[in-house]
């Protein structure tokens, strides 16, 4: 056994260097601090509480209404189209606030951004919005059917079911403000309408009365003088009886009617396209993404630690087997790349199999090929970020991997949380997080039939601007750091500076650091 392995002869001896520094145990303790306190702060931050960081929420309004003759306080009636005017007190509502961005469209513009992905709602207003409005007012004097009048809401399922809910509870409020202040007109009708009901019926009475006194009249020409005062009794009986008959048989709207015209407006919530099986409501995209940058960032990490100790750099050790390999002194800009080209060779089966296995559990596939060439391309490009980093910042660079690719890339993806409704910071940050531009690649291609405008070609292109810029990091760094530390796991010129320094007789230190060149020592 080597000095190096060999058992030091007390135990005050073995608590002398390291474990009697007080870095030895308080180094690793903070390190464990830090990833908790940064990593609650940054994903609970980001995705707690998303109604206080609602902004610029994408929803379509659309009017289809065609109109209808409406009453008005003076009893005339009008033609107005009531769908208008729903549509501008939503505006306005919307307007108060940065919260929603409305977009006034017409149903084909609707369906073109609902397919790409653009809108997370769509309002419509049905063509017979102001000819229910109105029936609602007739229906409430008369036995008539009325159709209290409606707006749909279409949802879009592909935003996730979090995203279909807060685009709901976007619409509700202002609609129902609308509604309300559509209420308010329709109020001011009921009085016209009612006055306008009873004169009818006072009418159809003051007619029934006159034909009947003619007819008695004619009676009492043929008669007597006995018929005749009969008959001028019967008039005078009949007398200001019509007006109280009429009050009596008029229809008046009641008080539950009353209330329903406060409110006029039925909200219906529709999704504008039904998800398959196997969507996990929506969300299959974003864990195929999940994984893609859990399977990159372990893969590396994996890779780097077997790489670096068949290469000697690193203790070989798998369960009771323990081994120093012989060290082999490589350039870091060779060594980066030869790990990055390593973990790309794997990737391609690793992402085709994944597919396959996602599908065989009954997640839909539709444009395998895409999926696979995506998933490529994702675990390469988090892995050249992966290896980035360590290249650059050592050990730590592990840590900086799980802080930027996880932390603050999961409230920036943009999928469990829509990013307009995250804090402003993780907004800034979408457009350099992988996983976000992962996400919207992929959900692209499952969701929305691999249309370039749906995110295919942005999350494209970010990958591949993360890719070149990891592997320039990666390989300028590696070189600047050879040219000024020398060589990585040459310790030479450390060696003979050390040898130099020590006084004579003694052994100088960096000998027992050194990792051993002498092949096949191991222990177990």
């Amino acid at each position: 056994m080597t000095p190096k392995h060999a058992p030091a002869h007390s135990f005050r001896a073995r608590l002398g260097r390291p474990f009697g520094q007080a870095a030895f145990w308080l180094l690793p303790m903070l390190a464990v601090l830090a990833v908790g306190v940064i990593g609650t702060a940054l994903y609970l931050g980001g995705l707690s509480s998303p109604d206080k960081h609602f902004k610029e929420f994408p929803i379509a309004v659309i009017n289809e209404d065609q109109g209808a003759s409406v009453p008005q306080a003076d009893g005339k009636k009008t033609q107005e189209n009531l769908g208008s005017d729903l549509v501008r007190k939503f505006v306005d509502k919307a307007n108060e606030e940065d919260k929603i961005d409305l977009r006034e469209l017409t149903m084909d513009q609707a369906r073109d951004q609902l397919d790409r992905g653009e809108l997370y709602a769509a309002v419509v207003v049905p063509d017979t919005f102001s000819k229910d409005t109105v029936s609602l007012i007739e229906g409430s004097l008369t036995r008539d059917n009325a159709a209290r009048p409606e707006v749909t809401v279409y949802t879009d399922p592909q935003a996730g079911s979090l995203g279909t809910r807060l685009a709901t509870g976007a619409v509700e409020p202002g609609v129902q403000e609308a509604s309300k202040k559509l209420g308010e007109q329709l109020t001011q009708s009921v009085a016209p309408a009612e006055e306008q009901a009873y004169d009818q019926v006072l009418q159809q009475l003051q007619e029934s009365q006159q034909a009947q006194a003619q007819q008695l009249q004619r009676s009492a020409a043929q008669g007597g003088p006995e018929v005749q005062q009969f008959a001028q009794q019967v008039q005078k009986s009949q007398e200001g009886s019509a007006e109280q008959i009429a009050k009596e048989l008029s229809p008046t709207v009641s008080s539950v009617a009353r209330d329903t015209l406060k409110d006029p407006v039925s909200v219906v919530s529709k999704a504008y396209n039904d998800l398959p099986e196997g969507t996990a409501l929506g969300m299959s995209a974003f864990y195929y993404s999940i994984l893609l940058l859990v399977v990159g960032f372990s893969g590396s990490v994996a890779l780097n630690l077997l790489m670096d100790a068949r290469m000697g750099m690193a203790a070989f050790e798998m369960g009771p087997f323990f081994r120093d390999y012989q060290r082999a002194v490589l350039p870091r800009p060779v060594g980066f790349l030869m790990k990055w080209l390593t973990f790309v060779v794997a990737a391609a089966p690793t992402s085709a199999l994944m597919m396959w296995v996602a599908s065989t559990v009954g997640m839909p596939v539709p444009h395998g090929f895409l999926v696979f060439l995506l998933g490529w391309l994702a675990m390469s490009t988090v892995s050249a970020i992966v290896l980035t980093l360590i290249a650059v910042g050592g050990s730590v660079g592990m840590l900086l991997c799980l802080v930027y690719l996880v932390f603050m890339g999961l409230p920036s993806a943009g999928a469990v949380v829509p990013l307009q409704a995250v804090p402003e910071f993780f907004r800034a940050i979408a457009p350099i997080e992988p996983l976000h531009h992962i996400f919207t690649s992929l959900r692209s291609a499952l969701f929305f039939d691999a249309i370039p405008e749906a995110g295919l070609t942005t999350g494209l292109i970010g990958l591949f601007v993360m890719l070149a810029v990891a592997l320039a990091v990666g390989l300028l760094g590696g070189w600047g750091y050879d040219r000024w530390k020398g060589l990585r796991g040459d310790v030479t010129p450390a060696k003979h500076s050390a040898q130099a320094q020590a006084p004579s007789g003694e052994e100088p230190d960096v000998k027992i650091a050194e990792n051993p060149s002498v092949p096949g020592h191991a222990s177990a």
